[in-house]
């Protein structure tokens, strides 16, 4: 298995996010040297348009194959969009592996422990695809929708008379990470429309998928936390 990191440049809403700095250092470093410490990653790959990332990334012990494509590197180009048309040259480059892990750059906070746990989840189960979820917090099987006329309806009328524990449990996406077959995957139009999608429930304290500023303010906060955490660990372990 082969990781990959997908860190194009022009992030508009928390710019340079791929490589903000983090505990002093680029976020994407974190991300690196974690799965680059994990025993079933063979080769961790970063994907970009930009050799300054690029840089960063190799630096800490990635490798690049030189720019996506551009027309995979705006804000229109997806995770679907990556995987039919990038990765395939990232498997070729590892000899023609095809189970991938497939991480975002600011995945900082997740542990080896975590990651190695999915990996043996993902061997036993066999998914197409294995998706690290939190639960939601209030069920969305009781979410209201405004109608034409503004005022709100049910999206799930069958549920609303439904008791919260009889609900069925909902999950996000955790914005983290996904290990998945090349192959399969490409028979399907979405990672999340396909035959047997596993949920991976992962810890709150590490799932912040960083699209806002205020995302990022979260993943800032939960860091430094945990390193305030783990030096009073240091201090007790005298």
């Amino acid at each position: 298995m082969f990781a990959y990191i997908p860190a194009r440049a022009g992030s508009k809403r928390v710019p340079g996010k791929n490589i903000r700095a983090l505990g002093g250092r680029p976020v994407i470093v974190h991300v690196v040297e974690r799965l680059a410490a994990l025993p079933f990653i063979d080769t961790v790959y970063v994907s970009t348009e930009d050799a300054g990332i690029a840089a960063i990334a190799t630096a800490a012990g990635a490798v690049w194959l030189g720019p996506r494509a551009a027309e995979l590197a705006d804000d229109k180009a997806g995770f679907i969009d990556l995987m039919h048309c990038d990765l395939p040259r990232h498997a070729a480059a590892s000899g023609g592996e095809r189970r991938v892990l497939f991480a975002l750059s600011t995945a900082a906070l997740v542990p080896g422990a975590v990651y190695e746990e999915a990996h043996r989840a993902f061997l036993a189960d066999d998914p197409d695809i294995l998706m690290a979820v939190v639960p939601y917090d209030k069920s969305p099987y009781w979410a209201l929708v405004p109608r034409a006329d503004g005022c709100l309806v049910p999206l799930f009328p069958d549920h609303v008379r439904v008791n919260s524990q009889d609900l069925p449990p909902a999950y996000g996406d955790a914005g983290l990470f996904y290990m998945l077959d090349i192959d399969r995957m490409a028979h399907f139009p979405s990672h999340k429309n396909v035959d047997r999608l596993r949920p991976f429930p992962v810890p709150r304290e590490i799932a912040v998928d960083v699209d806002t500023p205020a995302d990022w303010a979260a993943l800032e906060a939960l860091f430094e936390a945990r390193d305030t955490a783990r030096g009073r660990q240091g201090q007790d372990g005298r």
